[in-house]
């Protein structure tokens, strides 16, 4: 108790500091739903542009923002999220009655679970066809081994006229590369030096497998038939404003004829300067 206080008196200190260095702006939190100071606690703002309440990072208020904007009714749905973690699933589990988690576990068995947390796998997921509304993955899809089975698999899982609602670094207006792939023996072959990303329930953290350009959307097509649309943000009032700053949805088609794949990028909700 005594360190946690530690901790939360430090990080008011850092953000009294950066507030008076000028690093700090007030806005809306769409996590917290209220008036909020955002703080720049380093120079990459994906990660270090924080909401002093929450703690939460722009990509999860991004992400918050497109539910509230395109699912209003996302709290009774139902919501899949696999890998889920910080302050914009937490507001989900919280406010969402039809909510299941789900993380990959290697060695948990499909479907059974690891204390609370349930073991999946996206490219076999154990729910039946039409399970969910939503599903829902931060930062997952680039750690995804096989992932044209991971997106197909979510499109088996959602109901017609479901949405995969994700983030992913997406590198705009570059090819995608492919760090690593599968081997011939069932590993894992590098194609390029090993690059992990933090894991919240592994230390070792996560290897990348695939850096996704603009090939993205046209590879989830030929998948699984989703057509996406990437929601691109800058808005300091909202704390949004930061590297690799996109929301993507795939939906389902709700009747019987696919559309064509194609991705619309959808304009800044603000200009750079607008409501600093």
């Amino acid at each position: 108790m005594i360190k946690q206080i530690a901790r939360r008196v430090r990080k008011e200190v850092l953000f009294t500091v950066r507030r008076a260095k000028g690093k700090a702006n007030s806005g809306y939190c769409t996590i917290c739903d209220r008036k909020v100071l955002f703080v720049e606690m380093g120079p990459w703002l994906r990660d270090e542009y924080l909401c002093a309440r929450c703690g939460s990072i722009p990509r999860q208020r991004a992400l918050i923002k497109v539910l509230n904007d395109q699912f209003p009714g996302w709290r009774e749905l139902r919501i899949h999220e696999s890998s889920p973690g910080g302050p914009s699933s937490d507001k989900i589990v919280r406010e969402c009655r039809g909510y299941v988690a789900s993380q990959f576990f290697p060695n948990i068995p499909r479907g059974q679970f690891n204390g609370s947390q349930r073991s999946e796998d996206l490219e076999r997921l154990t729910f039946g066809d039409e399970s969910f509304d939503i599903a829902l993955t931060q930062d997952v899809f680039e750690h995804v081994l096989r992932p044209a089975k991971g997106f197909a698999e979510i499109a088996r899982t959602l109901k017609p006229g479901g949405a995969h609602v994700y983030t992913v670094p997406y590198y705009r207006g570059k090819q995608t590369v492919i760090r690593a792939e599968p081997d011939e023996a069932g590993g894992i072959r590098h194609v390029l030096p090993p690059d992990y990303h933090n894991n919240p329930i592994d230390a070792t953290g996560s290897l990348v497998i695939t850096e996704w350009g603009d090939e993205l959307c046209d590879f989830i097509f030929r998948a699984c038939g989703m057509t996406t649309t990437i929601f691109n943000f800058y808005d300091p009032r909202l704390g949004l404003k930061g590297e690799f700053l996109d929301v993507l949805i795939s939906r389902k088609a709700a009747g019987e004829h696919l559309l064509r794949g194609r991705a619309e990028v959808v304009g800044r909700v603000a200009q750079v300067g607008d409501g600093a």
